[in-house]
């Protein structure tokens, strides 16, 4: 019984340092990482889309939504965009920390002085498309020469011009507005679409 009881008599001898270290640890810790302790702030980011809420934008509200910005420490703001609200002027103004744009709008912008830096390039085909109704008999890129081409105001219109100008075909531009009711009704004889949007409509 005695060597027993100085068995324990050591065990807890033995256990005085240790629970003296756990002690000064534990407070330390307090100090350090005070109970209740406001967590990391997050950090204030504004992103510009191309346009309104559309298919196209879906991952960054999504992504809002569901709070994957906040668990990266970002409090993502997203600003109204649509008619009338140009992302690079945004940008360029510093409203903005991030924006999404067009490839030829950001390399038209670059060749012109503005320092961008493409992030990341999410869509690898672009999808606007030039329509056009099966009883016009357009079927080639050439057929649309001397044509009604209904296009959209602003940089949207630089791939169709573009394109123009590389097969050297004239075409007669209407401007469109943001519906497709013009081509519905023979007013033009092409029109400008998106493949996600006014192609399915």
């Amino acid at each position: 019984m005695i060597i027993k009881l100085w068995h324990r008599r050591r065990i807890q001898q033995k256990q005085h340092p240790i629970i003296a270290v756990m002690s000064v640890l534990f407070v330390t810790c307090i100090v350090a990482f005070p109970l209740g302790a406001a967590e990391t702030p997050l950090k204030n980011v504004t992103l510009m889309p191309l346009w309104e809420p559309q298919t196209q934008f879906a991952g960054f509200y999504v992504a809002l939504d569901k709070g994957i910005y906040k668990q990266h420490g970002i409090n993502l703001n997203i600003l109204k965009a649509g008619p009338g609200h140009s992302p690079a002027e945004v940008l360029e103004k510093g409203a903005a920390d991030f924006a999404i744009f067009w490839l030829t709008t950001a390399l038209q912008h670059r060749s012109a002085g503005t320092e961008l830096v493409n992030l990341a390039q999410i869509i690898q085909r672009s999808s606007m498309m030039l329509v056009s109704k099966k009883t016009s008999g357009i079927k080639t890129i050439d057929d649309m020469d001397d044509k009604k081409v209904g296009l959209w105001e602003g940089d949207v219109s630089i791939p169709p011009r573009t394109l123009f100008a590389r097969y050297r075909i004239k075409v007669r531009e209407v401007r469109q507005s943001q519906t497709v009711n013009l081509f519905l009704r023979g007013g033009i004889d092409v029109a400008s679409a998106m493949w996600f949007n006014e192609y399915h409509s």
